[in-house]
């Protein structure tokens, strides 16, 4: 049996190329020095991870019914659809009013015709007068059924207008402009007066409402903001609460918080929000959003060390402000990179700009 014996640098050797062979082993700064901008990591005030979900809806919300009972004829809008003052969203049937506007329409042409009449027997009767041919007594019959045939045509015309007014009714049209939020009825349902047919809202004066629980509701208040984020959309803006109501609910020990949506958020009535109260802040480590890298599913940050640029996976929490808050895999005080230059590869050589 034969015995092979290796010195202790050859052993060493060995080890080292079978190191780089397998591709450990830290790879030194390579190619030239990238210029970069770089960041302390550096705890920093963030939103509560307590997020409270609330429902978008408009502070001037119309609910369309109809006053008159009948068919749902036709609904000329679809939910979701925006809408100019004036403009039809529904008919109803409106036969029942249409002969009573045929018939005030016969009776007001009647009264003109009876009016006209009574206006050549007063003026006959006057002339005859004039030339004592008629009694006075005669005179003034003619004027009572001057002054008659005049009422009757007011009365008329009334019945006119109402019977007219009636027969709008068959056709709703918008009272102003806005979004079509909810259709109650289709074509063919029964409605009647104040039973709902359509829900009316304008989406340029909208508020969020939130349920908080009360005793965590008790440290908010009117004028404070807090962060929104609307993930059907994708947006995220600050917002301010408008009200906080103190009286809990007795079931749910809730309380009701109201916030103000600011002009050209990009959002919609009936959409749902998730809300984190600026008066729950707290001190977390943060860095800016910029300095984070995607790697299939996990998430990174290019650190700076020893003149070159390490990829360092992370653990990332909630993002807020351009910030993004690191929960593991980071030390405060460390220097990251930010913002990532395009193609920047783990160990590239980098200068930072001062």
């Amino acid at each position: 049996m034969r015995t092979i014996f290796f010195s202790a640098g050859a052993v060493v050797a060995l080890a080292a190329l079978a190191a780089c062979s397998n591709g450990e082993g830290a790879k030194g700064p390579q190619g030239p020095a990238v210029q970069v901008a770089a960041v302390k990591a550096v705890k920093q005030e963030m939103p509560s991870a307590d997020a409270y979900v609330g429902n978008i809806r408009s502070r001037q919300a119309v609910t369309i019914s109809t006053k008159m009972m009948g068919r749902v004829q036709r609904i000329a809008v679809e939910e979701g659809q925006a809408v100019k003052k004036g403009q039809l969203l529904a008919e109803v049937d409106a036969a029942e009013a249409q002969s009573a506007f045929l018939q005030s329409k016969a009776g007001r042409s009647a009264a003109d015709v009876a009016l006209q009449n009574a206006q050549r027997d007063y003026e006959r009767f006057k002339a005859l007068y004039a030339e004592k041919a008629v009694t006075k007594h005669q005179l003034e019959q003619a004027e009572m059924g001057l002054a008659a045939a005049k009422a009757q045509k007011e009365q008329a015309e009334a019945n006119l207008g109402l019977s007219s007014t009636l027969l709008s009714y068959g056709k709703i049209v918008a009272p102003g402009d806005g979004i079509i939020t909810r259709k109650w009825m289709d074509a063919g349902n029964l409605a009647y007066p104040g039973a709902p047919i359509l829900t009316l809202e304008n989406p340029n004066d909208l508020e969020l409402s939130v349920q908080v629980p009360e005793e965590k509701a008790r440290a908010l208040s009117a004028g404070q903001s807090a962060f929104v984020t609307v993930d059907a959309v994708g947006k995220s803006f600050e917002a301010k609460i408008t009200a906080a109501v103190t009286a809990a609910d007795p079931v749910t020990r809730t309380a009701t918080v109201k916030l103000a949506i600011p002009e050209n958020a990009g959002v919609l009535p009936g959409q749902f929000a998730s809300v984190r109260f600026a008066a729950f802040t707290q001190q977390a480590l943060a860095i800016p959003s910029s300095a984070l890298v995607e790697r299939g599913q996990m998430d990174g940050v290019f650190v700076v060390a020893d003149g070159a640029a390490r990829l360092r996976y992370v653990q990332a929490g909630l993002k807020a402000k351009g910030l993004v808050q690191i929960l593991s895999g980071l030390d405060e005080g460390e220097m990251v990179i930010a913002p990532v230059p395009d193609g920047l590869a783990d160990g590239a050589r980098v200068s930072v700009a001062q």
